[in-house]
């Protein structure tokens, strides 16, 4: 079996101001992603999974610096490319395996019906498959948001702007455009991702904008944020 390549990973929380003056700055230096729309940008649909005592939440609050999360995404509300994924994180270090799955696997997923992951004869979906029936694994929120992506070759940097974050609950209509409950108003969330090092003149135009590194999740966030909608907000540090 082959080593997992672990990633770094990097988030700040941007004004709408630091945000202008920063992606101008890094447009002039990083291509925008090939899968970008006209405008650079494309919507991203993230449905979360946790188990019965909400693992993946309790861990994330508590601090612990290595967890998982098990999602589901896609894009631009389209149905052609599903994915299944489960992100690992060490400390500042992530490691995702992801897969591609039918649109009637994750509406039986939706159901708590995973009788049809083994059929895939992946490990992701075996471990996964395994997760459900030990642990109670159900859907927990569901999270859209727009995105614009720059990538760099040298160890395959990427630098994201997230903006326009909503979380809705389970029951979302999720092949539709409908959204949730706005959770970060104006603000952007940034995420650097790279394999070894930051090239050194990316590394300064990102510390350009005063913006401190933060635990950011977009889990955490949106699952506080609905359950406070909700009168049941079981959460406190994030």
């Amino acid at each position: 079996m082959a080593e997992k390549q672990y990633r770094h990973e990097i988030k700040r929380l941007l004004s709408p101001a630091q945000r202008l003056l920063l992606e101008q700055r890094i447009r002039a230096v990083m291509p925008r992603d090939i899968h970008s729309g006209d405008d650079g940008s494309y919507s991203i649909r993230s449905i979360y999974f946790d188990t019965a005592a909400d693992r993946a939440y309790t861990e994330k609050e508590a601090g612990i610096s290595e967890r998982e999360k098990i999602r589901i995404r896609f894009y631009n509300h389209q149905d052609d490319l599903i994915k299944l994924e489960r992100k690992e994180k060490r400390g500042n270090l992530i490691y995702k395996d992801s897969m591609a799955i039918s649109r009637e696997t994750v509406e039986a997923m939706m159901q708590g019906d995973y009788s049809s992951l083994p059929g895939y004869c992946n490990p992701l979906s075996d471990r996964i498959y395994g997760t459900a029936h030990s642990e109670g694994l159900r859907p927990a929120v569901v999270i859209d948001y727009v995105r614009m992506a720059y990538v760099f070759p040298v160890n395959h940097v990427r630098v994201t702007f997230d903006s326009a974050l909503e979380a809705a609950g389970p029951g979302l209509p999720i092949w539709t455009p409908e959204g949730g409950y706005d959770v970060l108003a104006e603000d952007t969330i940034l995420e650097i991702k790279y394999d070894n090092y930051l090239p050194e003149h990316i590394c300064r135009l990102l510390n350009s904008v005063s913006a401190p590194q933060m635990a950011l999740s977009k889990y955490v966030l949106c699952r506080n944020n609905l359950l406070w909608k909700q009168g049941d907000f079981i959460g406190g540090k994030e």
